[in-house]
Formats: C-alpha cells, structure tokens, sequence
C-alpha cells in the first residue's frame, strides 16, 4: 500500500511538472469592468494552478462548515435518544396494576 501511495505521488508531481514546462506563455488576468488588466503578466500554468488552489481552500471551508452542522445535528440527536431512553426506563419500572393483570389473562 505505501508503494502505491509514493508511486502515485511520483506520477502526479511528474504530470504537474511536465504540465508547468508545456504552458510557460505569460498571460494577463482581465475582469469585465475594471480598466486594466488584474494580473500584469505571468506563466499560464501558475494561474491554472493559483485556480486549483482557490477551488480546493472554497471547498474544503464547505467541507469544515458542513462537518460542523453534522456534529451539531449528532450532538442533538444523541440528546433526544438519551431523553427517549429515559422514558422507557422509567416506563418500564412502573408498577402493574391489578387492572392490567386481569387485561393480560383475559388475551390469553
């Protein structure tokens, strides 16, 4: 398994490495309203790259936001189990009365 994972992150840096030696061509960044240019000039692969990494940091903060309102739905969800189980315990232990011993025997 460990040779699996390094062979994997060997492939993967050769595939970055050789894609960053293909797209050197500088280029410049422009947004619809704004008079210049955002970015003067820079290698193409950096700002595909500089895409990637804003991608996965949006969502990993989704990813950290979405465990956090899980747990909390956990966390309440254990309470009401916790609260239901109570009740039967306390259900459970309640004295039966000569009234539902005659309701018993009389299904039988």
């Amino acid at each position: 398994m460990k040779f699996m994972k390094t062979a994997s992150i060997v492939i993967l840096f050769i595939l970055v490495i050789t894609f960053a030696l293909k797209n050197q061509a500088p280029v410049s960044l422009q947004y619809y309203f704004l008079d210049g240019p955002l970015i003067r000039e820079m290698p193409l692969y950096l700002l595909i790259f500089f895409s990637i990494l804003v991608g996965l940091l949006i969502a990993g903060a989704a990813g950290v936001f979405t465990g956090f309102r899980l747990k909390y739905e956990i966390r309440a969800y254990k309470k009401t189990i916790h609260a239901l189980e109570e009740e039967l315990n306390s259900l459970r232990n309640l004295p039966i009365t000569e009234s539902e011993k005659q309701d018993e025997e009389g299904k039988e």
